[in-house]
């Protein structure tokens, strides 16, 4: 599993980067072996002006399913754990979505083709008999 994490216009101090990178590792436990790994890009927009001027963009990535989330903030560390947490929401989202579809299609087409089939006999009987 690999984290990446990028920065552009602003240094990370190490107990920034050792807990941004804790984050995403325990965001990729969660998914087990179906996590392929993380993409972190980290800027300040506006440089040493301050305010709402750092950007991030995450990509996490699965076996079946990306997870691509932009933000911007100006508290690097609430930043990152916000973005991580709608990653995970949309994963988690994503992932239901799939199995739904996979339980819900095979029982939907025996249902609909059943339906079909005996009321298309029905209608073929009372037409022969008619004649």
């Amino acid at each position: 599993m690999n984290v990446f994490i990028h920065t552009q216009g602003l240094k990370l101090s190490r107990e920034d980067h050792e807990h941004i990178r804790s984050r995403l590792r325990q965001v990729l436990a969660r998914f087990g072996r179906r996590a392929m790994g993380a993409t972190l890009h980290l800027s300040d927009v506006n440089g040493p002006k301050g305010g709402v001027d750092k950007d991030c963009h995450l990509v996490v990535e699965l076996e079946d399913t990306t997870a691509v989330v932009r933000d911007r903030g100006d508290q690097l560390r609430a930043l990152v754990d916000r973005s991580l947490h709608r990653a995970v929401q949309t994963i988690t989202r994503q992932i239901g979505k799939a199995r739904d579809r996979a339980v819900r299609a095979p029982q939907l087409g025996r249902h609909r083709a059943g339906s079909r089939s005996r009321q298309g006999w029905s209608s073929m009987d009372d037409a022969a008999g008619a004649t």
